[in-house]
């Protein structure tokens, strides 16, 4: 049967979550479809190599939190799972500069600095944004590398979603005055990437999800969107499969009024395109969807020592950062002791050139220092001596997504990437002089990820765009309150409508445009005069 209702939403990230909770609160009936699976505090793995746990591959039974995608031109890291990156990420919630907004590639119709920043610090209310209280070695060798850099002036802690409190006490619900969860104090253990075990991280099922079920949403688990269909009453329908039926069906067929899709970049443009060029159940889709795609600026490398006195692993995941030029800011990244599954993507740190050369420059460095990184390759615990740097830039570089056979079917993306106005850069010289520079201050050896050495392909766990916010359907997918051009009461809210490289961690971003995009909703008209929207109440309970 056909479940019907006001709103379905694709996807329950920080696009998805919002939207729900905000469409609930002014009284329309919500459904939340989600490809991943829900899970509890105690059930996240307790490393990262329990990958049935871990990584996102139903194709082999993997019904994890952290999927891994590599398209021809970029490989990409993201979460899934009812919460979405929130999940798997950092932790990092952080505001872009005023100066990105006033960028080129952002419609000039709206003062996005005014119309944003009141919703960026509803946003920051709350995801329960905090400044990192505790400087672990990770982070005060990131101090160091400041220095090393000649920006000792621009290091700080992060600001991060995550109940410190007392370490392992819970108390009640500190962030909406008694009504939300019951929270567990932070104990930094590290494990932010793999599923935070204690129930410390602000992931969206303690905020945003938790008050949209509250206020009447229902959330679909373990449900793909894969064809929606305009009705003859100018609703939209939403077939699924499950993605546990080994034959791809079981699933359920919704209707809604209005249809947001929220299924993260590489999600609803897939989805998107599919149904403009495969279904053809949406043909007078945008032809920009699938272009304009960004990788936030990003590049991935690291360094690991050889000192065995010394830990990494405690902390929140990210816990400082430096900029060490007006368009770049640098990480500090960790995973707890034990989870060394990642470092099969390490190599030894390469240099500039193609994917002729590097792996040449690569193989040069092995043979003049071969003792070093035969260490590095039986390291008792890669995690606990690692230093992953994540480097952000806002300078501009962008592929096109288009349909097609992945790389690797394996993880049945369906996606793959293209040129497009120049090539993502897989070397950035202020990423390799951190990285020489921080193995240098730790004791160790520079590392690159591997796709950036053999393939050219940078990696990224911020994908952007693809289905950018423009002025007309010649400019981008989206108009600038989010509907699809082409099609009414279907919209995109996630990084898909992202327009520019932002420099920072994204999802506070999104999580702002989101908060935007659902203040321009009217109280349901079906609710009746006599509705009052529930509030929310902000700080401890007195």
């Amino acid at each position: 049967m056909m479940q019907e209702y006001d709103v379905v939403v694709i996807g329950s990230g920080f696009g998805g979550a919002v939207s729900a909770m905000r469409l609930a609160q002014k009284g329309y009936k919500v459904a939340v479809i989600e490809e991943g699976m829900a899970w509890k505090n105690c059930e996240f793995p307790k490393s990262n190599w329990r990958v049935t746990k871990y990584l996102w591959a139903p194709v082999i039974r993997c019904f994890g939190i952290q999927r891994i995608s590599l398209l021809r031109k970029l490989m990409i890291l993201h979460g899934v799972g009812v919460g979405g990156g929130s999940l798997v990420y950092a932790n990092t919630l952080m505001r872009p500069e005023e100066d990105i907004f006033r960028g080129p590639t952002w419609p000039k119709a709206v003062d996005w600095v005014k119309e944003l920043w009141p919703h960026f610090e509803i946003a920051k209310k709350m995801l329960g944004v905090a400044t990192n209280p505790y400087l672990a070695p990770n982070d005060l060798a990131m101090q160091t590398l400041g220095q090393k850099m000649g920006v000792a002036e621009t290091f700080h802690a992060t600001e991060v979603g995550i109940f410190f409190g007392k370490p392992e006490v819970e108390v009640p619900d500190p962030y909406f005055s008694g009504d939300g969860p019951t929270r567990t104090g932070c104990h930094f253990c590290g494990s932010c990437m793999i599923g935070c075990p204690n129930g410390a991280k602000n992931t969206l099922d303690k905020n945003y999800l938790y008050f949209a079920q509250k206020w009447g949403a229902k959330i679909f688990p373990g449900l793909r969107a894969e064809k929606i269909a305009p009705e003859s009453d100018g609703s939209y329908s939403v077939a699924t499969v499950s993605v546990r039926a080994c034959c791809g069906n079981g699933g359920v067929t919704f209707k809604g009024k209005k249809v947001v899709f929220a299924a993260g970049a590489l999600g609803t443009v897939k989805l998107l395109l599919k149904n403009r060029d495969i279904y053809k159940t949406l043909p007078k889709l945008s032809k920009k969807i699938g272009e304009d795609v960004r990788s936030n600026g990003e590049s991935l490398l690291g360094a690991s020592t050889f000192d065995q006195e010394q830990d990494f692993s405690k902390g929140v995941a990210i816990g400082a950062a430096i900029h060490p030029d007006p368009y770049t800011k640098i990480e500090g990244v960790r995973y707890p002791a034990g989870s060394d599954l990642l470092r099969f993507f390490a190599v030894p740190l390469a240099g500039d050139g193609n994917c002729i050369v590097r792996p040449l420059k690569m193989a040069w460095r092995f043979f003049t220092k071969p003792f070093n990184f035969l260490r590095l390759l039986f390291l008792r615990d890669w995690a606990k001596s690692t230093i992953i740097l994540l480097v952000m830039q806002s300078v501009e570089s962008k592929i096109k997504l288009t349909l097609g056979r992945p790389i690797l079917n394996f993880f049945r993306l369906g996606l793959k990437g293209q040129r497009q106005q120049g090539d993502i850069p897989s070397y950035l010289p202020v990423a390799q002089d951190a990285a020489v520079k921080l193995a240098d201050i730790i004791k160790g050896e520079p590392q690159n990820i591997f796709s950036e050495v053999f393939f050219q392909t940078p990696a990224t766990a911020h994908i952007l765009g693809g289905a950018l916010i423009g002025g007309n359907a010649e400019e981008g997918a989206v108009d600038v309150n989010h509907e699809l051009f082409g099609y009414k009461g279907l919209y995109v809210s996630d990084a898909s409508i992202v327009p520019s490289n932002l420099a920072v961690n994204p999802s506070l971003t999104i999580t702002a445009l989101t908060e935007r995009f659902a203040a321009h909703f009217p109280l349901n008209p079906a609710v009746g005069p006599s509705f009052k929207p529930p509030v929310i109440q902000f700080g401890a309970k007195e």
